[in-house]
This record gives structure tokens, sequence and C-alpha cells, in this order.
């Protein structure tokens, strides 16, 4: 079992050795999505109703009434044609309509930006925080975060996106279960960093793999950054992203490579 502040130290200094550099590709990982935040979220469309509660409607009718007779609905006093009520609705009908869709094309193009764009970045920058665990002079550019949109882009591409939908699945199934497969497939994207060629099955199958038995300790890894996050919420996030977001991510690539090393001892 790997030891976590002996983690620590080493992604400590990996990200003294290389601050500027670190601070760059955990900025870029940040807005993709891969350290510091959440990924998933969802949207929720609420309808209104135009009469609060306290408003008293009351319908007046005899049984004289003929069938062409207009109706008149009482608000608050006040008289309410049903054909007026009825031409009121339909503009209404059409804006909620409007806005459903509207909100649908805004959550369709934030998937294809997440598994078009972010996901690979999430890849790259790993692949970053891997060279530059063993060479200090690493820095952001083709050969790391770059190398993914080459001929391997495609790859990436589905098998990230491939890893989030079942991951989503598992988390709509029931949430422990989704939390436990997160951190099963917790090391796809360094998988993927380091063998871009790999399948999404494959990267989580050797995921889960590498993984067994280090969930939990794992899990009290990230637990152990919560104070500096804290002390950079004081700072309006600016010591998260200096200091606590590429400690983090290095501190993480540090497991990874341990992992790695272990399953290929095994």
């Amino acid at each position: 079992m790997w030891d976590r502040k002996e983690l620590k130290a080493k992604g400590k200094a990996a990200y003294n050795a290389n601050k500027i550099a670190c601070i760059i590709a955990a900025l870029i990982l940040m807005i993709a999505g891969g350290v510091g935040s959440a990924s998933t979220s969802s949207s929720t469309i609420s309808t209104r109703h135009y009469l609060n509660n306290n408003d008293q409607v009351t319908e007046s009718y005899d049984d004289s009434v003929d069938e062409n007779d207009a109706v008149t609905i009482e608000v608050n006093g006040e008289d309410l044609d049903a054909g007026e009520a009825k031409h009121d609705i339909v503009p209404m009908m059409l804006l909620s309509s409007a806005v459903a869709a509207i909100v649908l094309i805004v959550v369709l193009v934030a998937m294809l930006t997440a598994a078009l764009v972010l996901n690979p970045l999430n890849v790259g920058a790993r692949r970053f925080f891997i060279q530059n665990a063993s060479n200090p002079q690493t820095s952001v550019d083709g050969k790391n975060v770059g190398y993914v949109f080459g001929k391997h882009y495609r790859n990436i591409v589905f098998s990230m996106f491939g890893t989030q939908m079942i991951n989503l699945l598992w988390v709509l199934l029931l949430i422990i279960p989704g939390i436990y497969k997160a951190y099963c497939w917790r090391l796809v994207p360094f998988i993927l960093a380091d063998d871009p060629e790999m399948s999404g099955k494959e990267a989580r199958a050797l995921s889960s793999g590498m993984m067994d038995g280090s969930k939990w300790a794992s899990f009290v890894l990230d637990l152990s950054f919560i104070g500096w996050r804290l002390v950079g919420a004081l700072t309006f996030g600016i010591l998260n992203i200096v200091f606590t977001n590429p400690y983090e991510a290095a501190t993480d690539t540090e497991l990874y490579l341990t992992l790695k090393e272990q399953a290929e001892q095994a």
C-alpha cells in the first residue's frame, strides 16, 4: 500500500520544480473539469402560475345558459372572458416551448464541448503532469496538451465520453455505486495519456484493476486537500489556482505512477 504523505511530498516537489508550467496545466485541467470541480449538472424547467394563492377564482353559471353563451370567470372581483383567458394561455405555451428548446440546445452544446474539447484537454494536461514528474523542465506544449488533438483524438474523445456516460448512468441508478465506479475509473485519463491507442473499455478495466484496494485510500487522499481549498476560498480562489490545484494534480499523478509501477511488478 502506498503512503499518502509520501505521495503528497513527491507531488509538492514536482510542483515546486516547475511552478509556472504546473499552474498553467492545472488551470487547463480545472477548465476541463478534471480538478477542483464536479462535472455533472442538471437543468429543470418550472411552470409558474399567474394567480397568487390568495386570489379567489369563482365561476358563475346557471342551467339556463346556452352553449353558445359566453362564460365569464370572476378573478378578484373582475370578470375575465374564457376566450380571452385562452388567448393569453397560447402565447405562454409557445414561450414555454421556446424556453425548453433553448435549454435543450444549451445542454447539447455543453455536452459536445465537453466531449470534443474539454475531455481531450483533461487527458493532455494529465500527460503534462506525467512528463513533469520525471522531467521538471517540461513545458505545456504540443507534446502533451496539444498531442491529444492529433491522430489519437478520435479514440480519446470516444473513450472519455463513453466512460463519463456509463458513470453517469451508474449515478442515476444509485449515487453510492456511481461514486464507487468513479473511483474505479479514476485513472482512465492518465492511462489514455500514457497510451492514447487504448480503447475506453480496456482503459476502464485497467484502471479498475490498478485501483483495487486503493479506492478508500484515494478518497482519503482527496479529503486531505479540503483544508487547502477552504483557505483558498478566503483568497477568492487565487490560492487554489496558483498552488492547491497544481499541487493536487501533481499528487494525483504520483498516485497513478505508483499504482502503475505496482501493476507492472505484479
